[in-house]
């Protein structure tokens, strides 16, 4: 799911909303799926596989940082 999520990222033209993720990973666009796609997102930039320059606005990631063991 996450790889899925990281793809519709990479491939869209400009910074994508969880809201627009949702249907193109093959999800019903509920609340419940929008939310918890958005947490997922969130993980990602945290572990250094997108970016978040703008609240809500997810892209890929310019460059890989480095997580430390400590931080899962």
């Amino acid at each position: 799911m996450n790889r899925d999520i990281v793809e519709v990222v990479a491939d869209a033209p400009e910074p994508v909303r969880a809201k627009q993720i949702v249907p193109r990973i093959g999800l019903p666009a509920e609340t419940g799926k929008i939310e918890g796609t958005r947490s997922k997102l969130r993980r990602l930039v945290e572990r250094g596989w997108l970016d978040e320059d703008t609240p809500g606005m997810f892209t890929p990631a310019r460059r890989r940082r480095a997580v430390s063991p400590n931080s899962r």
